[in-house]
């Protein structure tokens, strides 16, 4: 495995990680209505800054190392996607999994 691909595991491990062990501990734990209100609202705020750290390292690598414009293309209609299914479908995990594949598609259709 290469250095980026390395970087990438870490990535996704640590944002499993910072997402299951506030849930594993909140199973655990039984509280009043506001403490579980303040929880989730503390979780979505990790979830967030999870992807957009996700986000920040899978599009810094390949415009970094192919700084042509269909790089860049795919990349910001993978954004595109998530924007808009974000705004239509809510949650987190379709949009990502949509721009991922829009990104996929996109890059092996200008490749």
């Amino acid at each position: 495995m290469s250095h980026t691909d390395w970087i990438a595991v870490t990535c996704g491990l640590a944002t499993f990680l910072l997402r299951l062990v506030p849930l594993w501990q909140a199973r655990r734990q039984t509280s009043d209505d506001a403490g579980l209100a303040a929880r989730q609202r503390r979780l979505a705020g990790i979830g967030l800054a999870a992807i957009t750290a996700l986000l920040a390292i899978s599009l810094w690598t390949p415009l970094a190392q192919d700084p042509r414009w269909t790089c860049a293309a795919a990349e910001a209609i993978a954004l595109l996607v998530v924007f808009v299914v974000k705004h239509s479908q809510g949650g987190i995990a379709v949009p990502t999994l949509a721009g991922a594949l829009a990104y996929g598609v996109v890059s092996q259709w200008l490749g």
